[in-house]
């Protein structure tokens, strides 16, 4: 066996046996969008979720943008509702790899835009191992409040004019008797049993949350290239001082120059 292979093996030999899940619970309070350099997160701040034959499917794309390998966790508020393929892996530099989620049957979509989810990576050495089950052990010796490891926050959404028509037989309706529920963000409504018409009042809560989820990423986008905009008019401001500068500079020259020749040419006249 070769030294890269030892190496990983000394260091997982102390490690507890794999359990291999999926998606973990994240805490509850997830930090916010850290601008890091390490990934590349697109979309940047919303996943919206869309209609894939009989699924409900949204994508991440993530690009490490490091100069060494980068190896990324996704969490979720809700992993009963979602199945995360990949997440977990290693990315060498340049690479990028789309994450699929997709929501499980039975879940109800009203309730998306209600839960986030946390794309995680930490910057490892360009030999290490991608096997799923070393990199699950991986990250159980990593802190998510760890200074070396940089996050990015994503919500979720629908479609602002989506179409539920045809799903009500694979995911749960609007509809029906309110029962009390609770998710990780303490006690909220939740839907069962009853018939299958939806409630028009909780459609437009939804789109409306949906509207002002894009609202946000747009407010997003004009804040980055306002930033930028800042930046080129400072830069041209200096380059402009700078060239009056030297125009002053070289007029002074040029005149110094011509009365010194004007002063030579009246002695030389006398």
């Amino acid at each position: 066996m070769d030294s890269k292979q030892d190496a990983n093996k000394v260091h997982f030999a102390n490690l507890s046996p794999p359990e291999s899940p999926m998606i973990e619970s994240a805490v509850n309070n997830f930090s916010e969008h850290i601008d890091g350099e390490m990934l590349r997160i697109k979309p940047q701040f919303t996943i919206t979720f869309a209609k894939s034959g009989s699924d409900l499917v949204g994508t991440v794309e993530i690009t490490n943008v490091d100069s060494k390998a980068v190896s990324y966790k996704i969490k979720t508020t809700a992993p009963e509702k979602f199945r995360v393929r990949p997440s977990t892996g290693v990315l060498p530099p340049s690479a990028s790899v789309t994450i699929n989620v997709v929501l499980q049957q039975g879940q109800q979509i009203n309730t998306i835009n209600r839960e986030k989810f946390l794309v995680m990576c930490i910057g490892v050495a360009n030999d290490i191992s991608s096997n799923p089950q070393e990199l699950a052990e991986l990250w159980k010796t990593i802190s998510a409040k760890s200074g070396s490891v940089e996050q990015h926050r994503l919500k979720c959404a629908l479609p602002v004019n989506f179409d539920e028509s045809g799903m009500d037989s694979v995911f749960g309706s609007s509809g029906g008797n309110i029962t009390s529920g609770t998710d990780h963000y303490g006690s909220v409504p939740s839907y069962g049993g009853g018939g299958m018409t939806p409630m028009g009042g909780d459609k437009q809560m939804a789109h409306l949350q949906q509207t002002i989820a894009h609202l946000n990423d747009t407010t997003h986008r004009l804040e980055a290239q306002v930033k930028r905009n800042h930046k080129l008019q400072w830069i041209t401001c200096i380059l402009f001082v700078l060239l009056s500068v030297a125009i002053v500079y070289i007029l002074k020259v040029e005149i110094k120059s011509n009365a010194s020749q004007y002063c030579s040419t009246i002695e030389g006249h006398h």
